[in-house]
This record gives structure tokens, C-alpha cells and sequence, in this order.
């Protein structure tokens, strides 16, 4: 009879798969415990014979014990190693016993058998993994979260939904040490069935995601909430119009901003994206995803990327669904609301804000709402740090406003956590890059529109591969208490503003920040740029490049910017063949010797792959850059040296590290540079390798990734000094720095817009103000010492004489006394 029921099951097994598709990705658990253990019970969160039968054929695929195996304990020798945690009636019994007089028979066991152990494994399975949304029945009744799901709902679900299922196996539990401090095995069956029905409330929240109340719900409950009514009030009296008519543009407000989740839609475009993705893309690879979903099942998750191209939004929602994970809800621009995408970015997860609030306080009100009631309902989030997408390849300076938003709601309801999961998106190519080159020469950024879409979508081609790789997670309560320990003390309305938020927002910002370029990903583009960017002449000899290659890897093989970077496969002369491939680098054969090089437009295209990069090697780099220049140079008077300047590069590229931290490595990267040759030491200096040496050449490769903006620092200052001391604003020294720049560039015959990047001077003045260098008086203009020329006339320790005599000659401060100018010319000559 059971050989029957078996045979009957595999024939059932064999038509339902002819339908059902599952993605059969690796198992995310370790299997060989559950190949090995003598007892095994899966655990189904609902009963019903479909879901048995893909748990059955999964087993099977994984090499795993089947459901055909019966159990050989006493009592249920007969029963096969399955239990649903939530019964279903029959036609017979209009109500199950349930779970726990099944785990008091194992549990019973386990008690007369002490030296045995029953693993119960948890087995996820949903059918389209739709969330309920109240207002549609049909929409419900095919959806996975259906609790009370019959069998005519059961097969209209497999029909619709089929195609589309999630499975993964979780980590299995000890039955014997989740019960072992209960001896009364019908209580303790009771907890491990409480245990099993939490474990599965938060598989659930973190595949699909909480309930999704329907829109018009949700924005009419947003209206009512006594913020948004007292800024009505207030907007209604200072315009001078009714309340009614304020009441309808704060619910303008609200329905310009609030998403409309549709998993149809999610489902029509992960079709429209696998396309995609697959015409463009030679392939997404995701790093440090596993921490995200365990944290996701009980916590609140408010993913921060950095901001590279349009196509971040798609490609991490399409990426976290892949992964099990639910679908964010997505800060996006107001310029993305256009006709049709708007539309489809809405039902994708989008809500739209303006760039600006410009003092509107009714929409302040309603966005802050709005915000407070995505993270209270737990749905998870995602915004981009960085405001805007930035055009340089660097990360910008962080836009503060969402994640004092984040804040805020956190204080007025901190019952789920919340943790900040920071994504580096690195692409080996940008989808706008030539737009982002037009943008940084002046050009007017365009506004986006359909037209203009659907041309560059006609237009894709191989764009190589996406790096998505998830930092390290931070938690907000952690990160309060540590800032301000009483804040659990204290009651938070809509309206409050500690004043200890503003600093802590700014903190939290940066630190989001500097865990977003501590999972930075290597790959050949970014890494042949970093190299032929750091030549005069954008070419070089195909040994030295392979040689400068195999130094960068190694650098960061031996001595990792984080545990959260990733390197690329193979070696130097792989990554050469890839970036050739992928038109990032021009082979030019030579009798005497292969040549790689870039033309002039390709240089400057890849100095935004370099700049991704650029922050993993500035302290090497650094250090090179005051060995390089052949005198020697005292251990100590180095690590001076690297504190003298490390916080201005700490600030501008988000470095993780202190200046102190930063001296106090100069010993290791000293070795690590000696070991491959670059430098040695003679008594109590090191000195950079003989000069005309393939080794004097890489290390000067090496202090050329930090030169040019060693070179920006020192023309800001040359600026400064020209202008003298209370003699003009920061905002006159921003313009004319630029300007400098800006010539300088043309000068050296160096094509690179992003040197010349008016937000890199503003924030090397900001720092310079925090560290004390210059101040501002009464009258708002800087205020500086004779420290300032001191540190110019010092600085041809670092910077090339010829770049020194050639800034000194653009700002007009070689015409003055303050520089040694005699001395500069005849170092030049």
C-alpha cells in the first residue's frame, strides 16, 4: 500500500513540474549535517500535498533524506518526516490538531532516548511570493501569503503563480536544545511550535514583506495624522485660502509621493529586466548578501547605495528579489515621474520626492508622514546617500535630509530596529558617461524624458559586468546609544528636533559613507585606468603595465582596504585581455615591445572608473608620494608627514581610517614597499629605488594615483597666499581656485574635467577650517597664518618640481617674495 502511495506521488510530483518552476539556486545552508543526522523533520509553514511534493523533489535534487522515508520512532513509525506548523481542514475533520501533539511524540522520544537528537529543518516555500493587498480578492487569493488558503485557492494559485516559486531550505534546529530547559515535553511542544510559528512570521516579512495596505488607505490615514493636519492649518493661514483647499493639495501632495506597489508588475518587470540585464550586462555579481537576509527577518532594512547611474534602482530591487529578498520601497527623483515610467517605477516600489523642499512646509509634513509610515508599517527602504548621481566616479558628499527622515521616525517608534545596510554599485561601464563628461565641461544636465529613454535603450550594448556588494550592516540603536545613552528616555513627537540630531545625522552620514567605499570592488577596467591614468602620456609599456598590475593586486592581497572589497579573477595579462575587450584600453604593437594606451576622449571617460578605486590606494599612495622624490626621507619625519595631510584626503575620498591610525601604519606599508622592491632604507631613511629602474617607475605609478589631488591641495593654498590674509571670502577662493584649476589643466595638457570639480575645492576649504588652519573674521573673509607658505615651500618634497614651478606661475605667486622662487627655478632646471 505505501509503495502505492509513493508511486501515486511521483506520478503527481512528475505533472505538477511540468508547470512549476523553481529557481534552483545553491543551497544557502550547509547540507552535509542533514545527510548525516539519524533523524531529520521538515517543517511546512501551511499543510498542503503541492508544497510537499516540491519539498519532496527538492530533497531529492539536494541528495537530502526524501518525504518516501517514514520515520523510526516509537509511535510514528509510519508517518513520513514532515509537519506543518499550521493545519488545514479536511472534508472529514473541519479542524486539525495542529503541530504540537506531534512535537510531544518526538519530544517523548527524545526523553527516553538522551544520546539521540532530532533536527527539524524549516523549509520556506511560496507560491509567486505576492504580499496581500486588501483591495483586490483575486490578487489575494493567489497570493503566498493566504493563510487560510483551500484547495480550489491552492491549485488557482499554482496556476497563476507557479511559475514564479520560492524555495530555500533554512538552517535546521536542534529539537533537543530548543526544548532542553522544559522537562514537560506537552509545554515544551507548545514553545517549539511558538518558536517555529516566529521563525516563519519572519521568513515571511523578510521574502515578501509585510501586509500592503491598498493606497488610498494609507494616504488617508497620513492626512489625518495630527502633523500633517496642524501644517494644513498653518498653510491655510498664511496663504489665505480655505482648509478645503489645502486639505486637497497636502492630498496632492501625498499621492505625487507615495508608491503603488503591484507585484504584477514587479513580476512583469523582473521578464522585462532578466531581458535586459542579459543584452547589456555580461552578468550581475552580488557580494555580502548573506548577513542582509538573516537581518531582514527581524529588523527594519534601510538600504543605502551609492548613486552611479539610472540603473541603480533596478538593479538592486532586481537583485534583492533574486535573492529572496522583498523589494524596496525606493526614494526617487521627482525628474523620474514621467509619463509611463513613472507610472511603472510607482507599482515597482518608487516614492517620488523633489530635490528641493524649498521651505514648503505642507509638503515637508506630508513627506515626513509619509516616510514615518513606511518604516512603522516595516516595510523595507532604500535611498541614495548621495542625493544625486555622482558625475566623477568619487562619492559625493552626503544629502542629509532622508536619513534625518529615518531618524527622526526611529525616535517617535523605535519597536522594530532598524539597521542601514550600505551597497557599493560599481560598473566596469556607465550607462551615462558621456553625458556625466558633457556635465562636468559646463554643459546644462538634461532633463530626462520617454524619448530620450527609449533611444538609449535601442542603442545598449556590452556594458561588461555589475558589482553589487553589500558593507557592513549598521545598527541605528547601537550607533544612539553611543551618541546620546538617554534617548530610550525620552518621548519624540513629529515635531522634534533634538539638538543633538543635527551632528549625529552628519556623523551617521559619513559613516554610511565610508562603509559604502569599504566594500568597493576591484575589477580589470578600474584597475588598467588607475594605471594608465597615473602616466604622462596615458600609454605605457606592456611589462610595466602587467608589472604595475600585479603590484596593485598584490597590495591589496597582502594588505586589504577592508574585509568587504573584492578582487578580480585571474591575473595581469587576463585583466589586459578583458579591458581590451571591453574597448577600455587600445593595444598599440611595437617591434621593441607592445604599447597600451588611451586616446585623448577614452582618457578622460576613464578617469571615472579610477576615481571608484581611487580611495583603496591613497594612503600607499601617499606614503610613495613623499618617498618619491629621491632624497630620503626619517621614518618619523614621514609619519608627520602623512598626518600633515591625510584628514584633507580623508575628507574628500571617505576614508575609514584616523590620521593617527594612518601614521602608525606608515611602518608595515614601508615593509610591504620595501618586499616588492620600490624603496629600501639606508641608516634611518628610505629612499625610493635607483632612479631609471622598472621599480623607481612603479613606485612613481603608485604616488601618481594621489598627485593630482596633492597638486589641487597646493594650488588652493598658492591661491590663498596670492590673495592674502583677510583679503577675500571662501566663496571668492571656491571661484578662483576653480578657475586656476581650470587653466592649470589646459597648461599641462591634462583633459580631465573632474580636477577642476568646484565641490572638491569647497570641501578641502571646510576641512581646512576644522583643522585650524584658516578661520574667518567679522567681515567673512579668511584668515590665515605664515604656516600656509611654509607648507607651499615644503611641498616640493612632494609634488614634482616641474607641476610646483608651473602652479606657481598660474596663480601668479611665483612673481612674489613669499616663495623661494631662485631655488624652484633651479630645482626645475
Amino acid at each position: 500500500m505505501r509503495s502505492l502511495f509513493d508511486l501515486l506521488s511521483r506520478f503527481a510530483q512528475t505533472l505538477l513540474f511540468w508547470w512549476v518552476r523553481i529557481d534552483n539556486k545553491p543551497a544557502k545552508i550547509d547540507l552535509e549535517p542533514l545527510k548525516q543526522a539519524r533523524t531529520v523533520v521538515y517543517v511546512l509553514e501551511q499543510q498542503s500535498t503541492a508544497d510537499a511534493l516540491v519539498l519532496d523533489r527538492q530533497c531529492r535534487k539536494l541528495g537530502l533524506p526524501t518525504l518516501n522515508h517514514r520515520l523510526t520512532l516509537n509511535g510514528l513509525e509510519k508517518r513520513r518526516p514532515l509537519i506543518a506548523v499550521h493545519g488545514r481542514p479536511s472534508v472529514l475533520r473541519r479542524r486539525r490538531s495542529g503541530i504540537t501533539p506531534v512535537l510531544a511524540q518526538l519530544l517523548n522520544h527524545l526523553s527516553e532516548h538522551p544520546d539521540e537528537d532530532i533536527l527539524l529543518v524549516p523549509v520556506a516555500l511560496y507560491w509567486g511570493r505576492g504580499p496581500r493587498k486588501s483591495n483586490s480578492l483575486v490578487k489575494a487569493l493567489l497570493s503566498s501569503n493566504w493563510n487560510l488558503i483551500g484547495r480550489f485557492q491552492k491549485l488557482l494559485t499554482i496556476l497563476f503563480n507557479g511559475r514564479n516559486t520560492f524555495f530555500e531550505l533554512n538552517e535546521p534546529i536542534s529539537l533537543r536544545r530548543l526544548a532542553e530547559d522544559e522537562p514537560e515535553a506537552t509545554v515544551a511542544a507548545r514553545k517549539v511550535a511558538r518558536v517555529l510559528r516566529i521563525h516563519f512570521r519572519r521568513v515571511r516579512t523578510a521574502v515578501i514583506g509585510p501586509d500592503l495596505s491598498h493606497r488610498r488607505v494609507l494616504i488617508s490615514q497620513l492626512l489625518n495624522t495630527e502633523a500633517v493636519r496642524k501644517a494644513i492649518a498653518q498653510h491655510a493661514a498664511s496663504k489665505n485660502i480655505s482648509l478645503e483647499k489645502a486639505q486637497k493639495l497636502a492630498a496632492k501632495h501625498a499621492t505625487d509621493i507615495a508608491a503603488d506597489v503591484s507585484y504584477n508588475v514587479i513580476r512583469f518587470l523582473d521578464l522585462i529586466l532578466s531581458w535586459l540585464w542579459n543584452r547589456i550586462y555580461n552578468g550581475v555579481e552580488v557580494s555580502g548578501i548573506e548577513p542582509v537576509r538573516e537581518l531582514a527577518r527581524d529588523h527594519a532594512i534601510v538600504y543605502v547605495p551609492c548613486h552611479r547611474s539610472h540603473m541603480d534602482y533596478l538593479l538592486l530591487s532586481y537583485s534583492l528579489y533574486y535573492q529572496g529578498l522583498n523589494v524596496p520601497h525606493i526614494a526617487a527623483g521627482e525628474n523620474l515621474n514621467m509619463p509611463v515610467v513613472g507610472s511603472i517605477l510607482r507599482r515597482g516600489g518608487a516614492f517620488f520626492i523633489r530635490r528641493r523642499f524649498g521651505g514648503d512646509k505642507l509638503y515637508t509634513a506630508v513627506f515626513n508622514e509619509y516616510m514615518h509610515s513606511v518604516f512603522s508599517r516595516g516595510y523595507p527602504v532604500e535611498y541614495f546617500i548621495e542625493g544625486g548621481r555622482s558625475r566623477t566616479g568619487r562619492m559625493r558628499h552626503p544629502a542629509t535630509g532622508t536619513l534625518a527622515m529615518t531618524v527622526r521616525s526611529h525616535l517617535r517608534d523605535n519597536v522594530r530596529p532598524v539597521i542601514f545596510i550600505p551597497v557599493y554599485i560599481g560598473y566596469e561601464k556607465v550607462l551615462e558617461s558621456r553625458s556625466y563628461l558633457g556635465e562636468l565641461r559646463g554643459k546644462e544636465k538634461k532633463k530626462e524624458n520617454l524619448f530620450d529613454l527609449v533611444k538609449t535603450v535601442r542603442r545598449l550594448k556590452n556594458y561588461g559586468h555589475v558589482y553589487l556588494n553589500f558593507g557592513q550592516p549598521m545598527a541605528l540603536n547601537d550607533l544612539l546609544d553611543q551618541h546620546n545613552p538617554d534617548w530610550r528616555n525620552h518621548q519624540y513627537s513629529a515635531e522634534d528636533k533634538p539638538g543633538w540630531l543635527v551632528p549625529f545625522v552628519d556623523n551617521l552620514a559619513r559613516q554610511v559613507c565610508i562603509r559604502i567605499n569599504q566594500a568597493a570592488a576591484l575589477n580589470p577596467v578600474n584597475l588598467v585606468a588607475l594605471t594608465l591614468l597615473a602616466t604622462s602620456h596615458r600609454a605605457i609599456d606592456g611589462a610595466l603595465l602587467r608589472k604595475q598590475l600585479t603590484l596593485l593586486g598584490t597590495l591589496q592581497q597582502q594588505h586589504p582596504y577592508s574585509a568587504h572589497i573584492t578582487l578580480p579573477d585571474g591575473n595581469a595579462d587576463d585583466w589586459i585581455d578583458y579591458a581590451l575587450a571591453m574597448g577600455a584600453l587600445r593595444h598599440i604593437p611595437q617591434k621593441l615591445g607592445d604599447l597600451y594606451g588611451y586616446d585623448s576622449q577614452n582618457a578622460v571617460l576613464m578617469a571615472y572608473y579610477r576615481n571608484n578605486i581611487q580611495h583603496l590606494y591613497a594612503l600607499p599612495a601617499l606614503i610613495a608620494a613623499l618617498l618619491g622624490q629621491g632624497q630620503g626621507i626619517d621614518e618619523t619625519v614621514l609619519k608627520e608627514g602623512v598626518k600633515l595631510i591625510y584628514p584633507y584626503v580623508r575628507t574628500e575620498l571617505f576614508l575609514d581610517i584616523s590620521a593617527e591610525t594612518a601614521a602608525d601604519s606608515v611602518p608595515l606599508w614601508l615593509n610591504c614597499l620595501a618586499e616588492q622592491q620600490l624603496i629600501f632604507r639606508d641608516g634611518e631613511r628610505w629612499f625610493a629605488a635607483d632612479q631609471g629602474s622598472a621599480n623607481r617607475l612603479q613606485l612613481e605609478l603608485l604616488a601618481a594615483i594621489m598627485l593630482p589631488t596633492l597638486e589641487r591641495y597646493l594650488l588652493t593654498l598658492a591661491v590663498l597666499i596670492r590673495l592674502g590674509s583677510a583679503k577675500a571670502s571662501t566663496k571668492e577662493l571656491e571661484n578662483q581656485s576653480q578657475q586656476m584649476a581650470q587653466r592649470l589643466s589646459v597648461l599641462n595638457g591634462l583633459d580631465a574635467p573632474e580636477f577642476f570639480d568646484k565641490d572638491l575645492f569647497k570641501y578641502f576649504i571646510q576641512t581646512l577650517k576644522q583643522q585650524g588652519v584658516i578661520s574667518v573674521n567679522a567681515d567673512s573673509c579668511i584668515v590665515f597664518d605664515d604656516r600656509l607658505p611654509r607648507v607651499v615651500r615644503a611641498s616640493d618634497q612632494v609634488v614634482p618640481a616641474e607641476v610646483l614651478y608651473t602652479i606657481m606661475q598660474v596663480t601668479g605667486l611665483g612673481e612674489t617674495k613669499t616663495i623661494d622662487q631662485p631655488a624652484l627655478i633651479e630645482r626645475k632646471a
